[in-house]
């Protein structure tokens, strides 16, 4: 690993330890893949995935259980008259956005999916809202195969259109080297995305049968991130503008607790060492496990939520690029300074049993030129939108983007 990377990364640590958000914490080091254990329930007393215990035995789907998974959805949302097709964006690794970090730059490829009523695309003057997952995370994070847990699924039946991607150094998007994006390129890419959803200059997949024939250029669009994709879209909100409406899921610049502390500082130790190939022998380096096997994943993420659910997620545990990472906490000054010149509306959504993430209504406080609304999630864990309450919070955001014409 090269000196400037591990300057970068060490700048990172001891950016958390002068921040707002500074707390004790313990450092552990990343399980090598061979030793990562699966733990079947959760322990701590807390309400789990299956009542108040938590304490079911785990039964994660096998790859041919996924694949059937996936067909299911997919003859659902056929069903449903809902149109779901592969987009891909061409995009520069460029940091053009507030917040100070140096990208690689090169030319790359965002894949994802646009999701979308039939008849929404067949109007005159659709409006779509683009999505980012959070850094433990991926585009599964919208499309979760469990019938009434797919967001982008149920965001269409209440008649929104969606398009949700996998960040660049995600899941099937490209993954360059993990210390060549950061936190201002995501947010500077994100803006490109919207850019080209207005034009309609990116690719659609393979045409569904009676889908549209061209990318659909969108007259209004919304940018939502979940997680740090929250810090995303803040930075491209007040970096860029050219949107109609932000919403913000599971993020806060000054309220992350000391359990995600503690991962920050674990991943960081191992990005120090040169981190992980992204996902295979031979893929690119600079990429960590945020949580330290499933347990931890299950643990950080979830709160009152089915064992299906959980047990659908827990295989998509990913890799994350460690520049996200290292730029990720210098940003947050950043941040602190221009969110109040964000003017367009702004959601807030957080469940209040997060083990990560608080202080939504002090974050919501900060934005103090825009008009905002924010949804708490009781009994809600960080992955607020996979809880038993999701049906409602489904409802929720949809009366706050049908408000606003999205």
């Amino acid at each position: 690993m090269s000196v400037i990377r591990r300057i970068a990364a060490l700048g990172a640590g001891l950016a958390l330890l002068a921040s707002p958000v500074a707390v004790a914490v313990t450092v552990a080091a990343e399980a090598p893949a061979g030793q990562r254990t699966e733990v079947s329930s959760v322990t701590d007393g807390s309400p789990g995935p299956d009542g108040p215990s938590g304490a079911s035995v785990s039964s994660v789907p096998s790859p041919a259980e996924r694949r059937a998974a996936a067909d299911a959805t997919a003859r659902r949302l056929a069903a449903a008259d809902i149109v779901d097709v592969p987009v891909t964006f061409t995009v520069r690794n460029v940091n053009r956005s507030r917040t100070g970090c140096r990208p690689a730059g090169g030319t790359h490829r965002i894949r994802g999916h646009l999701t979308a009523p039939r008849a929404v695309l067949a109007g005159g003057k659709p409006a779509v809202t683009l999505y980012q997952h959070g850094i433990a995370a991926g585009e599964w994070y919208w499309r979760l195969d469990v019938p009434g847990y797919h967001y982008a699924e149920e965001l269409a039946r209440r008649g929104h259109a969606s398009v949700t991607v996998d960040r660049l150094g995600y899941g099937s998007s490209d993954r360059p080297d993990g210390f060549g994006t950061c936190i201002g390129a995501e947010a500077d890419i994100a803006h490109q995305i919207v850019r080209q959803l207005r034009a309609g200059t990116y690719d659609l997949g393979a045409r569904p049968a009676g889908g549209p024939a061209k990318p659909p250029a969108f007259a209004r669009v919304a940018l939502a991130g979940q997680s740090n994709g929250g810090q995303v879209v803040q930075i491209a909100a007040y970096s860029f503008g050219g949107i109609d409406a932000l919403m913000i899921m599971d993020w806060t610049d000054r309220g992350l607790t000391p359990e995600a502390n503690t991962r920050f500082f674990a991943a960081l130790q191992s990005c120090m060492a040169g981190g992980q190939p992204s996902r295979r022998p031979g893929d690119p380096g600079g990429y960590v496990y945020y949580d330290l096997g499933p347990d931890q994943f299950r643990r950080g993420n979830f709160h009152d939520t089915e064992r299906r659910v959980v047990d659908a997620a827990t295989p998509h545990q990913n890799r994350h690029p460690c520049g996200d990472m290292t730029s990720q906490l210098e940003s947050v000054f950043t941040d602190l300074k221009h969110l109040s010149t964000i003017t367009v509306p702004v959601l807030f959504v957080y469940g209040d049993e997060d083990a990560r993430v608080t202080g939504g209504a002090a974050h919501r406080r900060l934005f103090t030129g825009a008009r905002t609304e924010l949804i708490d999630i009781p009994g809600a864990g960080h992955y607020a939108t996979m809880a038993r309450s999701a049906p409602r919070t489904f409802d929720r955001v949809d009366a706050w983007l049908d408000a606003r014409g999205l």
